[in-house]
């Protein structure tokens, strides 16, 4: 069983919410604001996982938000569609094209020294079975998708050596904060992220 957590922000977690979408999606109808308000108290970081779009948010945006907030926003970060399915990446300074094929997405994300992880590999925009071809970061258990995707993406994980990362794939507040990642140690920027899930010190968490 995945882990639980219905409380407020613990101090001794770091919590990211590594799958948010705002207005900038067409699918999604919530603000930056509206999202990180919802969020207020329970998680320490976010990144925002816009469709094929990277915000190339400013230092200055970013502390604003910090301080109205207390939730740092860590960048780049996007949801890229390939011809397979949804990838995330993480890090890297441009999205390539979308639709193109997997294997070469995650190529070019790796060349840029960024992380690609399988967005709900399961669900019918993953990549499926195909990501037993791929050469991804890491997997992804997803706050917005029926547990049984989840149940495939924690199997797929286990035999690939990977490890699992919580995202709420928030498109609508009710599904803001749903699923998170908990670090063993703090995240301050896009960079430490990349190295803590690429050593595995990350699990995902549910919320609610």
């Amino acid at each position: 069983m995945l882990e639980k957590n219905s409380k407020k922000l613990n101090t001794n977690d770091f919590l990211v919410d590594l799958h948010i979408h705002t207005n900038y999606s067409s699918c999604a109808q919530i603000t930056l604001d509206e999202t990180l308000n919802n969020l207020l108290g329970k998680v320490n970081a976010i990144t925002v996982t816009d469709h094929n779009y990277i915000h190339n948010y400013s230092q200055e945006t970013i502390q604003a938000y910090y301080d109205k907030y207390q939730i740092a926003i860590l960048v780049p970060s996007v949801e890229i569609s390939t011809a397979q399915g949804d990838i995330l990446a993480y890090g890297i300074s441009s999205p390539p094209k979308p639709y193109l094929d997997a294997h070469s997405v995650i190529d070019m994300i790796h060349s840029d020294n960024g992380i690609a992880i399988a967005a709900h590999p399961f669900d019918p925009l993953g990549v499926g079975d195909f990501i037993y071809d791929l050469d991804i970061d890491a997997i992804e258990i997803n706050g917005s998708r029926p547990q049984v995707f989840n149940e495939l993406a924690k199997k797929a994980a286990s035999i690939m050596e990977l490890p699992l990362v919580g995202g709420s794939d928030s498109h609508v507040l009710p599904q803001v904060g749903t699923c998170v990642t908990k670090f063993k140690e703090s995240i301050n920027s896009i960079q430490d992220l990349i190295q803590q899930i690429k050593k595995g010190q990350c699990s995902p968490i549910f919320l609610r």
